[in-house]
């Protein structure tokens, strides 16, 4: 990268600027850390005195030395990365400052919780300070820094979960004071100084947060960003933006890239505290969710099984006959049903009935017209008298106000006919054996359950060899295509037309596939269900 330093008056203005601003307070922080080290208890905490002094030293380095470069993003980028270069000191010395007080405070070293409380009110001033010299550029970074952590008195803070963090930043002092932290609070804390090391570090294993810096060596932030959310895996992981950064740009496109919050360097304890403990909560109520939704599933998986479990697997053994049914419900379970049975003296009975509504509902309900029909039907009684029959008992006792479009059928194959009764359903499609389709005509009567006392009406159709019958329900002429056009009767009449010859099977599968490729992949707006017969004739 090519820069041009260098008496830009500009940054010769920057420069003087943070010396006049920051390099009072940065000398007073050195003084008060050489009071801290002079605490007589001060060799309980020397390590993290010694931290605290490097990041001292360093910041007061960087602004005796400050001489801003520009570069081709110009005088903002400039001012932003020596407002970032600045700040970043600054997470040692509060970070180990404020975890060296609670330890004075738990350990009883008076001397030194003395010594540090004058030492953190100079961060407090830098910071300050840092902000008049290179006043922030977004409003975002702004708000970040407006609390400050009550390490002293105050009510304690929230107790949030404990969960398996993974830390990323390129600054071994940011690295450390975070694995600090959270391991004060509880945490698992993995930590990593570089994006491909971050990549890597969530493939091999499972963590409940991370916290992400924008700016790292190998991968930036925003790239492993990316890099996770586009796995199936990761994509629900919780991801914490950091950064010393005051690019809103940057902050937005993380936030739409799917990270789950920001923190701004130096890190506000508590805001820190909060935002992990709120994405670990909304982890802990998604793997909740989750678990139920699976369990749901499990259940409506089983539901689906029981109930393609009783509806007819084969057609009853019939020289005259030959016939087929299937059941495609537009959800887990469906509310339509088929049903074929032998009855006395040679004669089948055929049922196909579309339950109102949806869903588990509906499937109880199909369940139960289904048995109560078969209950009925073998009495001997006319399809007519069995939807009467039905149609009572179904109405006199319905709170939820449902109920079903049913067609209800007998062949008589000795007698070559078809007599039936339909109660407010799809009129069956008839394809005679010389070709052709035409609508079976006769009764549509009310609906079954809706009311009590309601006459329904038996027609009868005589049957030649080779004629077929194909009853279905409103799922097929209804089906939607992405251009919001029903399959319609036409289509359907031209279906049969073109498989009219073919076994009720393939009849039935070839009405299914025309249905589905016209929806194109749309979502199915109605259970599909047809029945195919064939008379064949013949004792």
């Amino acid at each position: 990268m090519i820069t041009h330093q260098i008496h830009d008056p500009r940054t010769t203005a920057l420069a003087e600027r943070v010396r006049a601003e920051v390099g009072p307070t940065a000398d007073a922080i050195l003084a008060a850390v050489a009071a801290l080290a002079a605490a007589p208890s001060a060799g309980a905490l020397a390590e993290e005195i010694h931290q605290i002094n490097v990041a001292a030293h360093l910041l007061a380095e960087m602004v005796r030395t400050c001489r801003p470069e520009l570069d081709e993003g110009g005088i903002e980028a400039a001012h932003s990365r020596l407002r970032h270069d600045l700040r970043t000191p600054l997470v040692a010395l509060k970070g180990y400052g404020e975890l060296s007080l609670e330890v004075a405070a738990d350990e009883g070293l008076d001397d030194v919780s003395a010594a540090l409380g004058p030492l953190l009110e100079r961060v407090a001033e830098v910071m300050v300070a840092i902000e008049r010299a290179l006043p922030a550029t977004s409003q975002a970074m702004d708000a970040e820094g407006d609390g400050e952590d009550d390490c002293g008195g105050g009510p304690r803070p929230v107790s949030y979960p404990a969960g398996r963090v993974l830390v990323a930043d390129d600054s071994q002092a940011n690295r450390d004071v975070l694995v600090q932290y959270l391991s004060r609070e509880g945490h698992e804390v993995v930590a990593v100084g570089d994006g491909l090391a971050a990549i890597e570090a969530v493939f091999e294993r499972p963590f409940d947060v991370v916290l992400l810096d924008m700016i790292m060596p190998g991968m930036n932030g925003d790239e492993v960003l990316k890099a996770m959310k586009a796995d199936s895996r990761l994509r629900s992981l919780p991801v914490i933006m950091i950064s010393a950064l005051d690019a809103l740009d940057s902050i937005v496109r993380c936030i739409e890239a799917g990270a789950e919050d920001y923190l701004a360097k130096p890190f506000n304890r508590v805001l820190l505290r909060a935002r992990i403990g709120a994405c670990l909560e909304k982890k802990r109520l998604r793997e909740i969710e989750l678990s139920y939704l699976q369990a749901v599933e499990n259940e409506l998986t089983l539901a689906r099984e029981v109930q393609q479990s009783i509806l007819p697997k084969a057609f009853p053994n019939r020289h005259a006959l030959a016939g087929h049914g299937l059941m495609d419900p537009a959800r887990e379970i469906g509310g339509d049903f088929y049903d074929f049975f032998a009855l006395e003296g040679g004669r089948v009975g055929i049922a196909v009935g579309d339950v109102s509504g949806k869903g588990v509902p509906a499937a109880v309900y199909m369940a139960m017209v289904r048995t109560q029909l078969r209950a009925t039907a073998q009495f001997g009684l006319s399809p007519a008298d069995c939807l009467s029959r039905l149609n009572e008992h179904l109405s006199a006792d319905n709170p939820r106000c449902m109920f079903v479009s049913l067609f209800y059928g007998i062949i008589d194959c000795a007698a070559g006919t078809f007599t039936y009764a339909n109660g407010g359903h799809n009129p069956p499609a008839f394809l005679p054996a010389g070709g052709g389709v035409e609508w079976i005509k006769g009764t549509n009567d009310l609906l079954v359950g809706v009311m009590p006392g309601m006459s329904y009406h038996d027609a009868r159709l005589t049957l030649a060899p080779g004629d077929s019958l194909f009853i279905y329900t409103d799922g097929v002429v209804e089906a939607i295509d992405p251009a919001e056009a029903e399959f319609g009767k036409q289509r359907l009449a031209e279906v049969l037309a073109a498989t009219a010859e073919a076994p009720p099977a393939i009849l039935c599968d070839g009405v299914l596939a025309a249905v589905r490729a016209f929806e194109a992949g749309r979502p199915h707006s109605d259970d599909l269900t047809c029945v195919a017969v064939r008379f064949l004739g013949g004792a």
